[in-house]
């Protein structure tokens, strides 16, 4: 980030809501494709964040920042109220990255289930980041650039679900694996997300 797009905030690990929805962005680095793009790159996680040369009034609760051109990912880590797991949904201001997948193998140790998107559902492509002026053209609204900055991540409770190998239906009371025993908190530094509504390509870098 240059200076002029000077950013100052709190560095954490995940962002999270409570103890049951984290959420961490990270450079892509499974992909051959993407780790051509991410040679030198650098992701970084921030909370309370202040863009002073950008929107000097504003504190952003979360910000992702992402050298320019890299390939993200996200990882999303949640423990549902249901045993069944968690379905979720990946959005942006500009399109959707995921509409909507789930998340429905076993949990582990601490009820927590994991997943991570590196790729656009609809087409396949890499999560990227792009120059905000290449996706806006002249304009510099600011309720235009705030849809770039933005990304939701919705996640909401699995109550049923058909397995497509076995034919089988679970539900809460026919759960597909055993209850497993509460665990202790997980140790982060500790950020925000939002688990229900409270989503730039998922990012964007002002330029």
């Amino acid at each position: 980030m240059s200076a002029s797009h000077a950013l100052e905030g709190q560095a954490v690990d995940w962002l999270r809501d409570s103890e049951n929805l984290l959420v961490r962005f990270g450079l892509n680095n499974e992909d051959a494709d993407a780790r051509h793009r991410n040679r030198g790159a650098r992701a970084h996680m921030f909370t309370d964040a202040h863009l002073p040369q950008v929107a000097p009034d504003r504190v952003f609760p979360n910000v992702v920042a992402v050298s320019r051109g890299a390939a993200l990912s996200i990882q999303i880590r949640a423990r549902s109220r249901e045993p069944l797991g968690f379905g979720f949904r990946i959005a942006t201001g500009a399109e959707p990255v995921v509409d909507r997948l789930y998340a429905v193998q076993r949990a582990d140790a601490s009820g927590y289930r994991s997943v991570t998107v590196r790729r656009f559902q609809r087409d396949a492509h890499l999560i990227t980041i792009d120059l905000m002026r290449a996706r806006l053209g002249h304009s510099h609204r600011l309720d235009a650039l705030q849809q770039l900055w933005t990304c939701d991540i919705t996640t909401w409770d699995v109550h049923q679900f058909l397995d497509p190998i076995t034919a089988r239906v679970y539900t809460r009371t026919n759960p597909r694996f055993p209850p497993t025993p509460p665990a202790g908190p997980v140790d982060t530094r500790r950020g925000s997300a939002r688990r229900r509504p409270a989503a730039p390509r998922c990012g964007s870098t002002p330029g």
